[in-house]
């Protein structure tokens, strides 16, 4: 008998919690979220244009509109206003560990044993290469690749455009390391 009255109740509960599954407010007491009008402020709206004649605080670097901007003449020809100083040295290192050592390597090697994104890349067919070569480049080129990548590299625009500079010295010193 006891165990009859237990599974009446256990019913009973459970009949109450499907009750809940379902909406039991009437539309006509109170308005439900999903039957009003939505309002998307930004909808069908294009983003607005600065006012003419102004400028981004610390200035607009011009874009290169080319489809390997690294090897255009503009990219090439950039010269490196900050000198490679050991703060400039220490903070391309970082900022060099933040975004590059993902796929390139700690030591610039892209080695596929230590490099668990590089090794995931190869796997896909995409090796990032080592930075052997970049002695052979120019700081323009170095600089203009980290703003754009391309072709199979992303480009880090996120990165501040004397931050990157910071990275050109710091590549620089990276592999005069390695040679």
């Amino acid at each position: 008998m006891n165990t009859a009255r237990v599974r009446v109740f256990a019913v009973s509960l459970v009949l109450l919690g499907l009750t809940a599954c379902f909406e039991q407010v009437a539309p006509e007491w109170f308005a439900q979220m999903k039957q009003q009008k939505a309002i998307q402020a930004l909808e069908g709206a294009r983003p607005l244009d600065p006012p003419p004649g102004t400028v981004p605080f610390g200035g607009m670097a011009p874009r290169i509109d080319s489809p390997v901007p690294a090897f255009s003449p503009e990219g090439m020809a950039l010269a490196n206003p900050v000198p490679a100083t050991p703060e400039s040295l220490e903070r391309g290192k970082e900022v060099f560990g933040i975004y590059c050592a993902l796929c390139h390597g700690e030591d610039g090697m892209a080695n596929l044993e230590t490099t668990t994104v590089a090794k995931r890349l190869a796997a896909n067919g995409m090796v990032p290469p080592s930075l052997q070569a970049v002695p052979g480049y120019t700081d323009g080129f170095l600089f203009t690749k980290i703003r754009y990548g391309r072709p199979q590299m992303p480009g880090y625009p996120q990165i501040p455009e004397r931050d990157r500079w910071h990275v050109v010295n710091y590549l620089r010193t990276l592999m005069n390391k390695e040679s």
